[in-house]
């Protein structure tokens, strides 16, 4: 089987050189690299490819036509059995094994992800790691349980060039990979996620950063729920292993509620008329009454948090573990309870602003 690493360029080259490296280490034979300049040939870009030499075949329309057409252009032009689609802020493992068990991986699989691990610098790349964390969980849910996956992140992953073909690559959306993940799950294609085949990533160490990083990642949010929700929806009553795994990822949550309720609502069952009562009668004692139940609701619902934040500290743990993710405990004190909550009220109020009228204007087009 012929793969071919499909690497795009775009005024920085980032981590190309490490890259091409780490992909000459490999034992498999049959494997080109090609390397995509979307844009100006950069002097940056030129001292990068000069460094790679003869191991890098190199695609250059000398136009900016966006990473998703660069890509199909670079891709339709090739003969070869399978695409390794690499961001060039990947970090690839030193593995002379690394591509032969992905080779492995694609006689079986129609799409082969890769789990990616945020290479922390700051604590803004700290709180992004734990939602990679996050996703890595609910792909491989999705992977062992569904083998299927209603999106993929395009930062690292392999398709076979006959599906590739076959959904006419990428779409010049600017949620490409999601959207390609997406018409892929209606084409039943088979999804694998291998925790061996872990890469690392870059992420965003400034505010400035993140924010046009968290902007592009909101309006992706909104428009791949747009485009899918209701055959999503529809999925959940025709294979039902879609909505075991939707459970599985909201189970934290899950039980934080349950907690809550279990502590609180019998209580309020009875509290209602109480303070109705006493507040007919006296004013100082109905203050002072609805002051000693609200300060029962506020401890009962730190219990059910405390609660809810050790389980979810367990999985977090537990999975990071498994996969040979890092893990801060930290850190993930402030994702819990601060940035979790934050990033959640952003997505629904994109939602709401955004839900009629979606306004894409981002530096690299699509």
């Amino acid at each position: 089987m012929k793969i071919s690493v499909l690497i795009p360029l775009y005024k920085e080259p980032k981590f190309f050189v490490p890259m091409v490296r780490s992909l000459r280490l490999n034992e498999y034979e049959d494997l080109e690299i090609v390397a995509v300049v979307d844009g100006p040939m950069t002097d940056s870009i030129s001292h990068a490819l000069s460094e790679a030499g003869d191991s890098a075949k190199v695609v250059f329309p000398d136009e900016h036509v966006g990473k998703a057409e660069a890509l199909n252009r670079a891709a339709f032009s090739i003969e070869t059995d399978a695409f390794l689609f690499l961001d060039n802020d990947i970090e690839l493992p030193r593995d002379p094994t690394f591509i032969s068990r992905l080779a492995s991986k694609l006689v079986e699989f129609d799409i082969v992800d890769m789990p990616k691990e945020v290479i922390v610098e700051s604590v803004f790349s700290a709180m992004i790691a734990h939602e990679y964390q996050s996703l890595a969980m609910a792909s491989l849910l999705f992977s062992r349980l569904v083998h299927r996956s209603p999106g993929v992140i395009g930062a690292a992953f392999a398709v076979r060039k006959s599906l590739f073909d076959r959904l006419g690559g990428f779409k010049r959306v600017v949620h490409e990979d999601g959207d390609f993940g997406a018409r892929a799950f209606r084409l039943h294609a088979r999804y694998a996620y291998d925790l061996s085949l872990k890469v690392r990533t870059g992420m965003p160490d400034t505010l400035d950063d993140w924010i046009k990083q968290r902007k592009r990642w909101t309006l992706i949010n909104v428009l791949w729920f747009k485009d899918n929700f209701l055959y999503m929806a529809k999925s959940v009553f025709r294979q039902p292993s879609i909505l075991t795994t939707l459970l599985a990822i909201a189970l934290p949550s899950v039980v934080s509620l349950l907690l809550f309720a279990s502590l609180t609502v019998g209580k309020l069952s009875f509290l209602n008329p109480l303070i109705f009562m006493i507040a007919q009668s006296f004013q100082f004692p109905a203050g002072l009454f609805l002051w000693l139940s609200h300060h029962a609701m506020l401890s009962d619902g730190l219990i059910s948090t405390l609660a809810g934040f050790a389980f979810t500290f367990a999985v977090y743990g537990s999975f990071s573990a498994i996969a040979r993710f890092r893990f801060n405990p930290l850190s993930f004190v402030l994702y819990y309870l601060a940035y979790a909550p934050f990033i959640m009220a952003i997505n629904i109020a994109m939602f709401i602003t955004q839900w009629r009228t979606v306004s894409v204007d981002l530096e690299w087009k699509t």
